[in-house]
């Protein structure tokens, strides 16, 4: 009779075997680091890496419960309990606008409920190598510098991701097919607390886990996800909130509510997040803890928010009043609401100098005693012209009020008042601010045009003897050049064919010494690093105002500026403007 009974007990469980059935290939975590420039580490917000940076991560996960069995609405036991996996991911910028990663996740340990009896399926292994990961991210608009369009209100990027069928083992982290991940995310600093965010769908073929129900089916899902994260170079922290929505089986939605907290330490970050899930849906766990470390990607000094002097970064508008660094007098007084800001980017507090502070004059702008809250005594008008005596600069002479009072006037009868004209006392135009039309050798081109403005010459050839080829044109900004100043290959030695071009620079600014200041800039294309290519743009640059002054240019006269690949005067997609992009340019500095 025993024996029987052993027989039958052992068949039972032959029986039992032949039906359980392993699991499905798929990957179960749904989660992933963000590996942008900006944003937080559990959410893309529109942020790329810079150009040429890089960000290198490794960090332990454990999800708890993120696989649970139910049957008639109530959880039995777990297929996944706990798991425990190695992450690596890597992102490099490659320009300004696109930047690519890279993901490698390991199940190092993984453990859960035997549930053949109930589920009829086998539990999952314990390790196992996990489908890589690749993700090309595009950067649309940008806040800053970088993206196909800077200087925008907010951050905005596309990333399309690509999980590769293959992998080792059946931990559930290895895809049975070709999955695609298309994602778009947006973000905006407000000061020192950055607000963002993605939406995600996971493309992949639906796959039954039981034969249960369809709850227990996984297939593709839509993801949400919303961060707000503090910025700065200290210690930052987050907060986010997640959300999975099954598009294949009738599974409930997953939530997660993480925080996270990332720590610099020399050139690595150590990170850690986690919080509590919610929901039955395949991949939530009741709760998740990542922690690692990270290699920062170093940034450029003249990046928004990397500790420089204004100086060194004049393209910068380090206290956001609107005015760059190179115009702004004071760079680092930001705007104040109870005081006026003007053109200088200085606060000014007290704008029309009555002695009065503007925090308590009731006319900021107007001038009068401190008994009368800063404002103007209204008094007599003795020539009637609308603005009283006490302001007016010419009390008896009626005039308009935006004069002071006093009268227009224009001695010469050009139509250009006096305190406008250069000439007031010679009838001129307005081109010239009043001062005439002269032409000293009487060749028909005006001597502000005329290279050569004592010796007769032909307006095609910029006022010279036709014997000699002018390479240079005298406009109203620029000293437009025909030909181009060459250098040696990545240096800033001059070459002799240029010689000629820059002999008949210098001799132009020396007959026009009303020309007060020439900048000259030096540009490069986008090939090669852009600190280095703006190094060697401003070493050209001083080269060539090196060569002026030994022909005899003033040094005063002269101000060099390297500008590398920053302003392009064509496209960088072909050989033809690339070249065109490496250039020199003499600017007029007009007072």
């Amino acid at each position: 009779m025993k024996q029987l009974v052993a027989l039958v007990v052992l068949l039972a469980s032959v029986a039992s075997a032949q039906q359980a059935q392993p699991l499905p290939a798929f990957s179960l975590s749904r989660f992933t680091l963000n590996d942008g420039g900006k944003g937080g580490l559990a959410a893309a917000t529109g942020d790329l890496l810079p150009m040429h940076r890089f960000r290198a991560t490794l960090g332990i996960h454990y999800e708890n419960n993120p696989l649970v069995y139910y049957r008639d609405n109530k959880a039995v036991g777990s297929l996944v309990a706990h798991r425990a996996q190695l992450h690596l991911g890597l992102g490099f910028g490659i320009t300004s606008w696109l930047q690519v990663t890279g993901e490698l996740a390991m199940v190092v340990a993984q453990t859960g409920d035997d549930l053949t009896q109930l589920a009829g399926t086998t539990s999952p292994d314990g390790v196992g190598l996990g489908s890589p990961r690749l993700a090309l991210r595009v950067g649309i608009l940008s806040q800053r510098s970088g993206g196909l369009a800077a200087d925008m209100p907010l951050d905005l990027a596309l990333q399309v991701g690509l999980a590769l069928p293959f992998g080792v083992g059946n931990a559930l982290n290895v895809e049975h097919g070709w999955n695609v991940v298309p994602q778009l995310s947006l973000g905006h600093d407000f000061g020192s607390v950055r607000f963002g965010g993605e939406v995600s769908a996971l493309i992949r073929d639906g796959a039954a886990l039981t034969a249960d129900t369809q709850r227990d089916t996984v297939g593709s899902q839509l993801g949400l996800r919303a961060l707000v994260a503090s910025t700065g170079d200290g210690a930052r922290f987050e907060g986010s909130f997640h959300t999975l929505v099954a598009l294949t089986g009738t599974a409930a939605p997953g939530f997660e509510l993480l925080g996270g907290v990332r720590v610099p330490v020399g050139p690595l970050e150590l990170f850690a997040l986690g919080g509590p899930g919610f929901g039955s849906l395949p991949g939530t766990p009741t709760f998740r803890v990542f922690a690692g470390v990270g290699i920062k990607p170093q940034a450029e000094k003249c990046e928004a928010g990397q500790a420089h002097a204004p100086a060194d970064c004049p393209e910068l508008d380090d206290d956001r009043d609107g005015l760059k660094n190179r115009v702004d007098r004071c760079p680092l007084e930001p705007e104040d609401a109870d005081q006026f800001e003007d053109e200088d980017g200085c606060i000014d507090p007290d704008n029309d100098r009555d002695r009065v502070p503007d925090v308590e004059d009731k006319c900021p702008i107007e001038p009068g005693p401190k008994s009368n809250n800063g404002c103007p005594v209204r008094a007599r008008d003795n020539d009637n012209d609308g603005t009283p005596d006490l302001q007016d600069r010419c009390p008896t002479i009626p005039g308009p009020k935006d004069r002071g009072g006093c009268p227009i006037k224009d001695q010469d009868l050009d139509g250009i008042e006096d305190e406008l004209d250069a000439c007031p006392t010679e009838a001129g135009v307005k081109e010239r601010k009043g001062c005439p039309v002269k032409d000293r050798d009487a060749d028909t081109v005006e001597d502000a045009r005329d290279n050569c403005p004592d010796v007769k010459g032909t307006p095609e050839n910029q006022g010279c003897p036709a014997e000699e080829k002018q390479l240079v044109i005298i406009t109203v900004d620029k000293l437009v050049i025909t030909d181009k100043v060459y250098f040696a290959t990545a240096k800033a030695t001059i070459l002799p064919v240029s010689f000629p071009l820059l002999n008949q620079v210098a001799a132009v600014l020396r007959s026009h010494p009303e020309i007060p200041m020439i900048t000259v800039e030096g540009h490069t294309d986008d090939q090669g690093s852009a600190k280095l290519n703006r190094k060697l743009s401003l070493n050209r640059a001083k080269a060539v105002v090196a060569y002026l002054e030994h022909q005899g240019v003033d040094g005063s006269r002269l101000n060099a500026m390297g500008y590398g690949p920053d302003r392009p005067a064509d496209s960088n997609k072909t050989d033809v403007g690339r070249a065109n992009n490496r250039r020199v340019e003499f600017i007029i500095e007009r007072k």
